[in-house]
């Protein structure tokens, strides 16, 4: 016999899951337009398809790991690690070898999502007060993918990213993204789960 009557709700850490692509989205096609980026912007989810070499640029986020230092019998609160990875390929050209293109391109995608991350305005993600407890951009890594063709000069990164949430059944209950990020929808594709923002 089970014990609870009631629909469990979605957690704290699938929402800020949910979230974080489509504000980086919405923040990034934003810097797309005032830099004049040629690039298209792939915001992904959990997508576990490879970077194809046709591909210029792709944003995956991932749930890595939680740690709850705090627990109580209605609550639960601690920090839930997210990765960030960054790919991206690059053309030679009569000035720039192809690697130093890529280089060039991951960096400045890095960099921005850095930015967007830190900025006062997302310290709780849009989400109301109480829910995010404090969010860390803990640092970044670069990495030589293990299916790096040389054609395409493929360079990665991974951004370290956490949140301190409260998971509390009652307070996440009945919040959607939709209401934060009403220019945003998931797609899904051959690849995975893309987001795109409506025109």
């Amino acid at each position: 016999m089970s014990l609870i009557s009631t629909e469990i709700p979605k957690q704290g850490f699938e929402v800020v899951r949910d979230l974080i692509p489509a504000l980086l989205k919405t923040e990034l096609e934003n810097q797309k337009i005032i830099k004049n980026l040629q690039e298209e912007i792939n915001v992904f989810s959990a997508r576990s398809t490879p970077f194809q070499q046709s591909e210029i640029m792709m944003i995956n986020v991932l749930v890595d790991s939680a740690d709850y230092s705090s627990t109580g019998e209605k609550s639960t609160q601690g920090r839930t690690n997210f990765f960030i990875d960054i790919y991206s390929s690059g053309k030679e050209n009569e000035d720039e070898d192809g690697a130093y293109v890529s280089i060039k391109r991951r960096d400045l995608y890095l960099g921005m999502i850095r930015y967007i991350l830190q900025d006062h305005h997302y310290k709780t993600l849009g989400l109301p007060p109480g829910l995010i407890m404090g969010t860390y951009v803990d640092g970044f890594e670069n990495f030589e993918p293990n299916n790096n063709q040389d054609a395409s000069f493929v360079k990665m990164s991974r951004l370290s990213f956490s949140v301190r949430i409260l998971e509390d059944q009652s307070l996440w209950n009945g919040i959607e993204i939709n209401t934060i990020f009403t220019d945003v929808k998931l797609d899904l594709t051959e690849r995975g789960y893309k987001y795109e923002l409506i025109n």
